[in-house]
This record gives C-alpha cells, structure tokens and sequence, in this order.
C-alpha cells in the first residue's frame, strides 16, 4: 500500500485552518464534500439550532452500511500567545503536526478520507455503502448534532450497521486503546438557603455553607454498590462552590455546589437520584436539582469490535485494550439507536491543551487500519 501519511496530512491542514470553535465549522464540512463529491458521495445536511450537520453516502458494491461519525469544532485555544505555533496555522515541525484539533479531531477526519480515498483507489472496489457522520456540536451543548443526525436516520429507515467514532483514544501508541463504552453522566446542582447574619451572632443566623459543606460529605459517602464489569466504578467530583455575601463578618444566607458524576452502569439514573435525594433529606434547606446529562453505553464482542481488534493487529502489530474510561463522546446517541460503536482515534496526551500536537507518523498509522477495517467490514453479520 502506498505511504498515506501525505493524504491524511493534507486534508487535516485544510481542516485545522478553518477556524471552527465549537459549535463553527469554519467551511470544514464544504471541504469534505470537495473531496468526497469526486469519489460519489452525497452529502445531505440536517442542520438544526444553528449547528452544520452532514451525512456523506456513497452507495456500496456490497452490503451492509459502515458509518464514521465526528466533529468538526474545536474547544477554544486558550491564551494564543502561549501556543509554540499559531493554534489555526496547522504548522508541521519536526515531524508534528500542531494546531486545534491535530488530535480532537479534525486529523481522524483526514485520515477516515484519506483511507476512503485509498479504497476507492483500487481497480474495481468492492466495498460496503460508506457513511461519514459529522456534526460542529460536540464540544458544545450536544444537543443539536449528532443526535439530530441519529433521529433523521431513524426517519429514513437507513441507520448503519456499525459506527466507528473518531474521538482520539489510544494513550502511548495509535490502536493501543479503543473505547468499546463509556460510562454515563449525572450533574447536581445543590441550592442551599439559609439566613444572613452577623458571624459575631451566630444564634441569629442560618449558615448556608455549614449546610453545602453537610449536604456535599453526605453526597460524597454515598454507596454507589457494586460496579458493573469492564467499567470504571461510578465516581462523584464536587468541581464548584459559590458562597459568600462580600465581607468576611457576614454569614452567607446562600450557597451553592456543583457535582459531575459519571456512573458505572451497574446503576440506572434513577437508582442514583434517590439515593442523592436521601442524602440531600438530612437538611430541609438543600434542594438538588439532578440532571441525567448522558446515558451509559456498551459494545459487546462480536464482529466490529473484532474487526477492529484484528485491524489494529495487522497494520501495526499490536494487542488492543478494549475500554471503556475516560469522559462522554456522542458514540452514546449512536449506540442509543441499538448500533454497535467503537471508538478509535489518534492519541489523545495533548487534546483541549495549549499547544494541542500529533505525530505525523500516526496519520498513516490511523489510515491504513482504517483502510483495512473499510475493506474487511460485512455489515450484515454485525448485530
């Protein structure tokens, strides 16, 4: 097989230079059907709340429908003086290839193309019916992207038989790590009301942050049970307080907290809700607002994730980690649709930092597994 590095270097340049911070595209999705219009795809837009979606076809030779589905915003730079290059000049040094989305995930689109490129180079391919799903709403609300695109596949009767999500997910070495689930995402918000007074009278009072700090060590020895296997066990990380009427002798008369947890599916929303409820009940002055933000999902073995495994295995010689850590992806609204997803991208040691950076040498990597996955897939045995 040829050298794909150039290819894939190509297009993800093209796509680090449209300044898209979430949820802008910056013109991403028009240089995608520049390219992908010359090898048959179609594009269609489900644009909605103002955020660009697309799905790129190309009808197959064989059956069975293999789906891609990313992003095309980008988190913000952060202070750009602090960037080694400019964050958007999509600067190549030494072999590295710097900017926004060198990783997260603007370079796993190019290589996805540039392994579509090469399949459909070959004389006379014979290949599934080739999906890309993209959307700029990732790294934003997630609300009007990919879901969005699940509903309007849902509608036309036409949803794939198996997805590869594009987020980057290997740690040390491209295809070391996919993402086979991830664990789902509750946010508390806790308001407490309590009375001002002066510190000197306390007996005058109500202190609203004697009651958060309470509420939040109750919240926090919560027993979540037993975890589900092949996940991570359900954690809670208190990540706001806000408290504090401007002078240090005033007792605060309210106070707030903020909680993200992210729930080992061993668990359901509702189980979590209760027993935050009851831990809130000890004080009648907290009320939780609770929000189910995403839901869990998992990937069983069986034909794409084996194929995948056994991709990664060909092309660069390595075992995979099946995973299921780190935070949400929208592989969740994919595999709420009842397809099977699998995460697999570049390294992910620099995404959403300053001075985000990827070797060039894992653009071929990516491409030619990906390239391999496209040849092999047969979508029909896929559950």
């Amino acid at each position: 097989m040829a050298d794909s590095a150039p290819q894939a270097l190509k297009h993800a340049v093209e796509l680090i230079r449209r300044v898209s911070p979430t949820p802008e595209d910056g013109g991403c999705q028009d240089y995608i059907e520049s390219v992908l219009a010359a090898l048959g795809f179609q594009r269609t837009r489900v644009d909605a709340g103002g955020v660009i979606n697309s799905i790129y076809t190309r009808n197959g030779e064989i059956a069975g429908t293999l789906a891609y589905a990313g992003h095309t915003d980008v988190v913000p730079t952060g202070p750009e003086d602090q960037w080694p290059h400019p964050p958007f000049a999509a600067v190549v040094e030494n072999g590295i290839l710097h900017g926004r989305g060198a990783q997260d995930m603007k370079a796993g689109i190019a290589c996805w193309m540039a392994a579509v490129e090469q399949c459909l180079g070959a004389a006379d391919p014979q290949l599934p019916t080739l999906q890309l799903l993209i959307t700029s709403d990732e790294e934003g609300e997630s609300i009007d992207g990919t879901v969005r695109l699940v509903e309007y596949m849902q509608q036309q009767g036409n949803l794939p038989d198996g997805v590869i999500v594009g987020e980057p997910s290997s740690a040390q070495q491209v295809g070391d790590t996919v993402r086979r689930g991830r664990r789902g995402v509750v946010h508390v918000y806790l308001n407490i009301a309590g009375k001002q007074g002066h510190s000197a009278y306390p007996q005058d009072a109500d202190n609203a942050i004697h009651h958060a700090v309470n509420a939040m060590h109750a919240i926090l020895n919560i027993d979540w049970g037993q975890p589900a296997a092949d996940f991570p066990p359900t954690s809670c990380q208190f990540t706001q307080i806000r408290s504090g009427e401007g002078a240090s002798n005033v007792i605060p008369g309210q106070a707030g907290a903020f909680a993200d947890i992210r729930y080992n599916p061993g668990l359901d929303f509702e189980q979590i809700r209760q027993r935050i409820e009851d831990a809130c009940a000890l004080s009648a002055v907290v009320d939780a607002d609770i929000r189910h933000e995403a839901a869990a999902f998992y990937t069983p073995d069986g034909p794409l994730l084996d194929l995948v495994c056994r991709s990664i295995k060909k092309t660069c010689g390595i075992e995979t980690h099946r995973d299921t850590g780190g935070g949400t992806s929208d592989g969740r609204f994919l595999a709420a649709a009842g397809i099977p997803v699998v995460e697999l991208g570049l390294s992910n040691d620099t995404i959403h930092q300053i001075g985000e950076r990827v070797a060039v040498s894992e653009l071929d990597d990516l491409t030619r597994i990906y390239t391999d996955i496209i040849q092999n897939f047969e979508g029909p045995t896929c559950p």
